[in-house]
């Protein structure tokens, strides 16, 4: 996590190391749009680079109850981009704690009321995986076209479903899984901003202490907090925007070359990007001669 940027300090960031000059513009101006707009797109791209952990959280999407003979159904909020794919990333269905009572409709479970390290593994499986019936030809003992029983976890849209209804055990266990966050994207301001007070149009007029009288209600909040280091989005930002400055041209390698060594930097940083995810180890037995 980092302290973020303001976005008027952050345009003021990437002017400078395009122009190599300091810059006022207020957020209503195209220039300063300009920079959002590009920034907006930077953050998509980083959003899609990887699995990073710094945007990994744990959530717990509930009981797994649902209609008899129905399956069962999660929806994602909207501040999850993807559900985490890391190797052994699945779906868990955890054992309630001893004594904890049963859920009702306004109680909501948390990680107290369920044991953390007793669970069933669900693995998540495609979404093709929902409409396509496994049948064992022959099971271990001579059952001929026996249907795959075993539970697995699909993501449909932003839906969270299994391959088949639950078992009345299965329905007594919570529901957590591993996600993405998605990335908050750069505020542009239009003519449907509201300022601090809602009443009255956004001005850009001054009190007697330097003070925007009545500024739009998101140009001082802070962003970039979830990226390790925010320079790569000044930089990659940069980057793009000389492309279209003329003047700024001579910069561009420049700029892309110093994203990229940042960017390198944050995956060299980022566990899932340098180390295996898991080690694997055998104790050597007995070998048998004929």
């Amino acid at each position: 996590m980092s302290e973020g940027l303001r976005p008027y300090d952050f345009v003021q960031q990437v002017y400078y190391a395009q122009e190599k000059v300091l810059l006022d513009f207020w957020p209503d101006d195209d220039k300063y749009k300009e920079v959002l707009f590009e920034a907006n797109l930077v953050l998509q791209e980083l959003q899609n680079a990887e699995d990073w952990t710094w945007l990994r959280e744990q959530l717990v999407l509930g009981p797994c109850y649902s209609v008899p003979g129905e399956i069962t159904e999660f929806k994602l909020p909207e501040w999850v981009y993807k559900v985490s794919t890391l190797n052994h990333d699945s779906l868990r269905l955890h054992f309630l704690k001893p004594f904890v009572r049963p859920w009702h409709h306004d109680h909501y479970p948390s990680k107290a009321d369920y044991d953390e390290f007793r669970f069933i593994e669900v693995p998540i499986a495609s979404t093709g995986d929902n409409r396509y019936r496994k049948e064992y030809h022959v099971n271990h003992i001579d059952q001929v076209h026996t249907p795959d029983m075993h539970l697995r976890a699909i993501k449909v849209g932003n839906i969270i479903t299994f391959n088949r209804p639950l078992t009345p055990m299965e329905e007594r266990l919570i529901a957590v899984i591993d996600v993405q966050r998605r990335i908050e994207q750069f505020h542009i301001c239009d003519h449907r901003c509201k300022g601090v007070n809602p009443d009255e149009p956004i001005s850009y007029e001054f009190d007697e202490n330097g003070e925007w009288e009545n500024p739009c209600s998101r140009i001082e909040h802070r962003m970039l907090t979830e990226i390790p280091d925010p320079n790569y989005v000044v930089m990659a930002t940069a980057a793009r925007h000389a492309e279209g400055s003329p003047p700024a041209l001579a910069r561009v390698a420049g700029l892309q070359d110093a994203a990229q060594k940042i960017m390198s930097a944050m995956r060299q940083n980022d566990a899932s990007a340098t180390d295996a995810d898991y080690q694997d180890w055998d104790t050597p037995g007995y070998i048998e001669v004929i």
